[in-house]
């Protein structure tokens, strides 16, 4: 059998705060997460994932799949793949076909690997790759090619390249359709208007609304199942709007996708929302990734551009990093609230569970994980207050608060003590 693992390494960390509550191939960028895209490439694999242990229970449940084991026989074909890789088509040919063990690699990182000979057992860091692979430390001999590969190192990456992959992702949707076809199974109200229908995918059950303006001139926009776009709101392509979301009024500017049962409102520009996300109400979020069960509440505002006009540092993890772009909005953890009126400043990141409010501008580079208050200071969010509220939330889309969400806050709270 054919086996795809697919990996996270150890530049997890570069993607906080998303990343305290997930792993990196559960990332989005276009219509697809990292790791769905992956997948795909691979059709008939047996898929399984591997990631940091505390997150076994939850990836598990969020992927559906087997996590930090492998179902291994002998005879069978084993390809890993990290998670952060940007797939091309002449290396996915490659891992399907080699017929040799073989280590990708591009200096210390691990960018693929592949077993083809019977193996007596899974050698104990074979099934959990999160460093450098070598024949050594997998325990078998193994052909080493060193490359040049595309990764993705940082949150701003997925945005920033957010736009182009929606296209790609539109180029392989629809093959073998057309609008007239899809049109008969959704719902697009006579007086919308959709510009270069040749640019446009809508799935089945999907909803436009009296007066929406669907804008394909300059991308791809690609409505989900079940999606609905409100009366007169703007989508202008590249877009991705998953499945189950909402979009009411809104003005919705290029480069942006939206994870399933989102309600998206007001203007939003090359922002990326990872699922379970509110921004309902009026106000302005740019060049941004937000996690799941976010809320913002109304007039929520933040700066993606600075006045200077000069290239905007971020901080990660504590590390000043310079990103090398003049757009960078703001970054939010899971199950972290904004109060009616919060101000934004640029490239500033919010941690897992935070709930700011007052109307002040954030100034602050990073708002630690479990942060209550505003930038005169911020209080601990309770763990028991802040589980409290995730049930009464996730509730609300009919998604149970399971044991392995309670272990996620508990293992995020302790991890993150320090940093409060």
């Amino acid at each position: 059998m054919n086996r795809l693992i697919i990996f996270e390494d150890g530049k997890y960390a570069d993607f906080c705060p998303l990343t305290l509550s997930r792993a990196v191939f559960e990332l989005r960028c276009g219509s697809w997460t990292l790791g769905e895209r992956i997948a795909r490439a691979f059709p008939g694999y047996d898929v399984s994932f591997s990631c940091r242990e505390e997150l076994t229970g939850i990836v598990g449940l969020r992927a559906g799949g087997k996590v930090n084991r492998i179902d291994y026989q002998p005879g069978d074909r084993l390809v890993f793949v990290n998670g952060r890789l940007k797939l091309g088509e002449k290396l996915t040919r490659e891992l399907q076909t080699i017929t040799v063990n073989r280590i990708y690699t591009q200096g210390p990182v691990t960018a693929a690997v592949v077993i083809t000979q019977p193996l007596k057992s899974i050698p104990s860091d074979l099934a959990k790759p999160a460093g450098i692979a070598t024949p050594k430390t997998l325990g078998i001999e193994a052909e080493i090619a060193d490359g040049e590969f595309e990764f993705f190192d940082y949150l701003w990456n997925l945005v920033d390249q957010n736009g182009n992959q929606i296209g790609l992702d539109f180029e392989m949707l629809v093959k073998g359709t057309n609008f007239g076809r899809m049109a008969t199974d959704a719902r697009i109200d006579n007086s919308a208007v959709i510009l270069t229908q040749d640019n446009f995918y809508i799935a089945a059950g999907a909803d436009i609304g009296p007066g929406a303006v669907i804008d394909c001139r300059h991308g791809a926009v690609i409505v989900d199942k079940e999606a609905v776009i409100g009366p007169l709101s703007y989508i202008e392509g590249p877009c991705y709007i998953g499945p189950g979301t909402r979009i009411f009024r809104g003005n919705i500017r290029e480069g942006c996708s939206f994870g399933p049962d989102c309600r998206v409102g007001g203007e939003v520009e090359e922002s990326i929302f990872q699922g379970y996300t509110n921004k309902y109400h009026d106000g302005f979020l740019g060049h941004a990734y937000l996690g799941s069960w976010v809320n913002l509440g109304a007039l929520t505002n933040n700066s993606d551009l600075k006045n200077t006009y000069q290239s905007i540092t971020v901080s990660v993890c504590g590390r000043k990093i310079d990103t090398g772009l003049t757009k960078v909005g703001s970054f939010i953890g899971d199950h972290s609230k904004t109060g009616i009126g919060t101000l934004l400043n640029t490239g500033v990141a919010i941690g897992f569970s935070c709930n700011i409010f007052g109307g002040k501008l954030v100034t602050s580079r990073e708002v630690s994980s479990f942060s209550w208050g505003d930038e005169s200071g911020y209080d601990i969010y309770k763990l028991e207050k802040a589980m409290e509220v995730a049930k009464i939330v996730m509730n609300r889309r009919n998604v149970p608060f399971t044991s392995f969400d309670e272990d996620l806050f508990k293992s995020i709270y302790e991890q993150t003590t320090a940093g409060r």
